[in-house]
């Protein structure tokens, strides 16, 4: 039996780690055309950001994976936090392009480490509180990627060190706290239901739909600013785009967390799948742009939250499942927003919608053929 015991502080603690870290990552969309000015890259170059921290983002993943039901709950949840910080200390001390993406490649490692800690964690308590709980995750998340984008936009240029600066002691302040409110262990011991109930080809489709979605999410993150800047935006103006965009991920998740033991989670997926190409169209034929922004965020908003639930519910037990998730989230992160760069610097910004409705298409796919294993699964 698992001996782990989060309390209140150490809940919001690892609310708070997905929200800081995960906003800063989030914040790359305006950190790299700050870079590619910097430096003088072209858009290719500068989108290595996004592969390398869903390469190294991976490696972090499985390290996670393999030792987060073997070391204290107290550790596992805070050492990538730590390191994180002395990641982003690399990326002010830069002197060089090769430089900042060692720097990056600390920091994808340090984070996929705490997605995978920190998300195993806080569902280890199963049930609809586990749900709510991986929904709250992506509420921080959500927040600090309105935030910290919006922060980087207004900043960088005069207060680039000082801004990162916060980064780092905000990063100490919560693994402190983490650390000191978490008490035992995970353990990883799936529950026979789990066991019998066959659910792989439904979990391997799930776990692609993710994939897709994700890297969908990670292209609109990455690249939404450089396309709003191709249509004649100014930076800061970008920036507010795509605040927008995490604004309305926010808004549905924290409807979502109110009534979240009432929804289904495969159906609830299926639909705000399927409206994330009507979203990309809008925004790529017209000049509608804040409400295709807000269109594209709102039908984004339910899927991780519903597919990481749907994925968590028939996994009851499974210690590993987490890492299973952000390793395929973590892959669409790296795949897809570096081929949509590479297209974009050949085919020009202004295509960049169109490109993301390829991962849109995927995770459509993947999800409706997840969905019907899962259903014929229940009925057998």
């Amino acid at each position: 039996m698992s001996t782990l015991k989060l309390n209140k502080n150490s809940v919001r603690a690892a609310i708070a780690t997905i929200g800081v870290l995960g906003g800063f990552v989030s914040g790359y969309g305006v950190l790299v055309p700050y870079y590619i000015d910097k430096y003088s890259l072209d858009l290719a170059i500068g989108g290595r950001i996004f592969a390398l921290t869903g390469l190294s983002g991976i490696v972090g993943v499985f390290i996670a994976t393999y030792f987060v039901d073997k070391i204290r709950g107290a550790i596992a949840g805070s050492i990538g936090t730590v390191v994180v910080a002395i990641g982003i200390g690399l990326l002010i001390i830069a002197p060089t392009w090769n430089f900042v993406l060692f720097g990056v490649v600390i920091i994808g490692v340090s984070f996929g480490i705490v997605q995978v800690a920190i998300g195993q964690l806080v569902v280890d308590v199963g049930g609809i509180e586990a749900s709510r709980r991986a929904n709250k995750n992506n509420i921080g998340f959500a927040t600090a990627s309105i935030l910290v984008p919006s922060l980087f936009g207004l900043t960088l240029l005069n207060y680039y060190a000082g801004v990162l600066s916060l980064f780092i002691v905000l990063s100490f302040i919560i693994a402190a706290v983490f650390y000191s409110n978490t008490e035992g262990q995970l353990l990883h011991k799936p529950e026979e239901s789990h066991k019998k109930s066959n659910h792989k080809s439904s979990i391997t489709f799930l776990l692609l739909g993710i994939s897709a979605y994700v890297g969908l999410e990670a292209s609109a993150t990455g690249w939404i600013p450089s396309y709003l800047l191709a249509k004649g935006w100014s930076t800061s103006k970008a920036s507010l785009g795509l605040s927008v965009f995490f604004i309305s991920l926010l808004a549905i998740r924290l409807v979502l967390l109110k009534y979240i033991h009432k929804l289904n989670f495969g159906l609830v997926t299926l639909l705000s799948v399927l409206c994330l190409i009507p979203a990309l169209f809008l925004l790529y034929a017209t000049d509608l742009y804040w409400l295709a922004i807000i269109f594209l965020g709102a039908s984004g908003g339910p899927v991780f939250s519903m597919a990481f639930a749907w994925v968590v519910k028939i996994s009851p037990g499974n210690a590993r499942i987490t890492g299973f998730i952000f390793f395929s989230s973590i892959s669409g992160s790296m795949i897809f927003p570096y081929l949509i760069g590479v297209y974009m610097n050949k085919l020009g910004a202004e295509f960049a919608p169109l490109l993301m409705m390829i991962p849109s298409g995927l995770a459509l796919v993947f999800f409706l053929i997840g969905y019907r294993s899962t259903i014929q699964q229940l009925a057998n």
